[in-house]
């Protein structure tokens, strides 16, 4: 099969093209940002969590009185 020349001109145009989307991505890109509801929510349910464990313990710790 005989080899096709191709030009230097072709070769910059494919890679300059291929260079604008090297970091092109379908997917937002997550920010370090702080989200202050999402910590509200977590402090509440770490808070929820101190109280039920300490309502079990509360309960294991019980006992009948004597009749």
């Amino acid at each position: 099969m005989p080899k096709v020349p191709i030009s230097e001109a072709a070769n910059a145009d494919l890679n300059g093209a291929s260079a604008g989307f090297s970091n092109v991505s379908r997917y937002r890109h997550q920010r370090g940002e702080a989200d202050p509801v999402r910590n509200g929510i977590f402090i509440g349910l770490a808070i929820v969590l101190l109280v039920f464990l300490g309502s079990m313990i509360a309960v294991l710790t019980m006992h009948a009185p004597a009749l």
